[in-house]
């Protein structure tokens, strides 16, 4: 029987001998069965960088269904390792949600619904990492003092953090805005100003 065909017809059989012949109509009938959707367009596996923007894909053409409007298809998304990407379905957009300085890969499976039957796709999304800048974690106080105050000290070992590097190898520098009221100078961990 032909593939995703289905109704009725006739087959004509007919017997030959000695020049006579005899035909008999056979009725053939094919239900319809309910094909499960199938994958008509896989995704590709995908690279992106650490702290990349949200990015949507839609999913309009990944899947078909013979028996059904492919407008009727439901689709979900799961990620094996959602603290590098999550991935998310709403009507036929997936989201894939980059995590804030996570790299890594993760394999996103999509999955069609279609009258109860289900199809697959799979593919993997590589994160690739980037150097982050140091950020202020801790900021110092402002500093009042008086005119003519000795110098003061302030250990600057908590004042910045790197998440892709020892903090301790963070390097500092100072520059005063207005070196004729304050000079500033750093020696390691110790911002000076004078």
């Amino acid at each position: 029987f032909q593939r995703d065909a289905f109704g009725s017809t006739t087959v004509t059989l007919t017997a030959t001998s000695n020049g006579k012949t005899a035909d008999h109509n056979l009725t053939v009938n094919v239900a319809a069965v309910d094909d499960p959707p199938v994958l008509a367009n896989p995704l590709p596996d995908l690279n992106a960088t650490e702290d990349a923007p949200n990015q949507t894909i839609n999913l309009a053409n990944i899947f078909n269904d013979v028996d059904d409007d492919n407008g009727s298809i439901t689709k979900s998304a799961i990620s094996g390792n959602p603290a590098v990407v999550a991935a998310s379905v709403v009507g036929e957009m997936l989201t894939l949600d980059f995590q804030p300085n996570a790299y890594g890969s993760a394999t996103i499976t999509l999955t069609a619904t279609s009258n109860g039957k289900n199809a697959d796709d799979n593919f993997t999304v590589t994160v690739a990492p980037t150097d982050d800048p140091p950020v202020v974690t801790n900021p110092p106080a402002i500093v009042i003092a008086a005119e003519d105050d000795p110098d003061r000290n302030i250990n600057l070992s908590s004042v910045f953090s790197d998440v892709d590097d020892n903090d301790s190898l963070i390097t500092k520098a100072a520059v005063s805005a207005n070196p004729a009221l304050a000079t500033a100078s750093v020696t390691g961990n110790l911002l000076t100003l004078d």
